[in-house]
Order: C-alpha cells, then sequence, then structure tokens
C-alpha cells in the first residue's frame, strides 16, 4: 500500500516550499553574499525567493494539483524537487574555500564555484536579465551602485530569471523521472500479467 500524502493545504504547501526553496537557493545566495553583499542585494534576493515560495504554494495547493497529488506525475515531481534540492546542496562543499576571502565585486570568481550548478544559473540569470536591462534602454552600472531602487530591480529580477531557470531544471527532472517511474511500473504490470 502506498504512503499516505499530507493535505494538499495552502499552509502545508507553504511549509514545504519555503524548505525547498530555501535549501535550493542557499549555495546561489552565499554566492551572492560572497560577491555582491549589500543590505539591498540581500532584501531583493529574500523577496525573489519569496515570490517563488508564494507561486508555487499558490500552484501546488489548486485542486487542479491536488488531482495530480497522489498519481504518477505527483510522485515524479516529488523526486524531482527532492532530487533538484540535492543538487543544490551538493554544491555547498565547494562554496567552503571562499569563506573568509574578501572577494571583489570586479574580480573573477574562483574555481571552486565552477563546480556547482547554482553557479552557472546565477550566472545566465545575471547575463539574460543584463542584455534585457539594456535592450529596455536600461543604464544600470552595477551592484552596489547609489540607487536603491535600481539595486533592488535588477537584484531581483536576476533572482526571478535564476529562479525560472532552476524551475525549468525541475520540470526536466521530473519529467525524465516521470519517464522512468512509468517505464518501471509498466514492466511491473507487464510481469504481473505473465504470471500465471
Amino acid at each position: 500500500m502506498g504512503k499516505t500524502l499530507k493535505p494538499n493545504t495552502l499552509t502545508n504547501q507553504l511549509r514545504y516550499w519555503s524548505l525547498h526553496c530555501g535549501l535550493t537557493g542557499l549555495p546561489s545566495f552565499c554566492l551572492a553574499l560572497i560577491y555582491f553583499n549589500s543590505t539591498t542585494n540581500v532584501v531583493a534576493m529574500l523577496t525573489g525567493i519569496t515570490t517563488f515560495i508564494i507561486c508555487f504554494s499558490a500552484i501546488t495547493s489548486s485542486s487542479l494539483y491536488g488531482k495530480l497529488h497522489s498519481g504518477i506525475v505527483g510522485r515524479s515531481i516529488r523526486l524531482g524537487t527532492r532530487i533538484r534540492m540535492i543538487v543544490s546542496l551538493a554544491g555547498l562543499p565547494f562554496l567552503l574555500p571562499l569563506i573568509g576571502h574578501d572577494v571583489d565585486q570586479g574580480s573573477m570568481p574562483s574555481m571552486f564555484v565552477l563546480f556547482t550548478a547554482d553557479f552557472w544559473f546565477g550566472y545566465a540569470a545575471l547575463m539574460i536579465t543584463s542584455v534585457v536591462d539594456q535592450a529596455l534602454g536600461g543604464n544600470y552600472n552595477g551592484f552596489g551602485s547609489s540607487n536603491f531602487e535600481a539595486d533592488f530591480a535588477f537584484t531581483y529580477m536576476t533572482t526571478v530569471v535564476e529562479g525560472l531557470l532552476i524551475s525549468v531544471s525541475l520540470v526536466l527532472i521530473a519529467f525524465f523521472t516521470l519517464i522512468i517511474l512509468n517505464a518501471k511500473r509498466r514492466r511491473q504490470i507487464h510481469q504481473e500479467a505473465t504470471i500465471p
């Protein structure tokens, strides 16, 4: 018999996604603190993470998702979120050599961060946000400017873009997990059907 799932309430989903987004975002948050440490950037990053917690909680507490929650699709999503969280947390040891080092904002990242998946998501998000800012006629001149609104908006948008990229990776992981679970289920059904 299958494991009993917790009710799909908004409160349960807020708890779940707070834990998941908090842990999944931890390596990126640490990297950003090391390279772009300012109160404005920290508030913007936390606001971006909170945005995802609220959005994911609203989606997964909906009645439509509730129908998927107990089936094989829900199982693949749950496994996908766990796998994605493990990938993020596996990058934390590579950040340990950076603790206590003074890093200039313009300096190249340490070789160790290149081994974290979240560095690449953050780097891509930073590039995408910069290109969009320039395409829209923005003239954002970098982290640590004296313009609170520009710093906040740029960091918030970078966090949201990175969260979207991480979410796409989660969907892909869940999709491949679904394929594997479905193949296992078919094999099991086939074996049960052939046993006399």
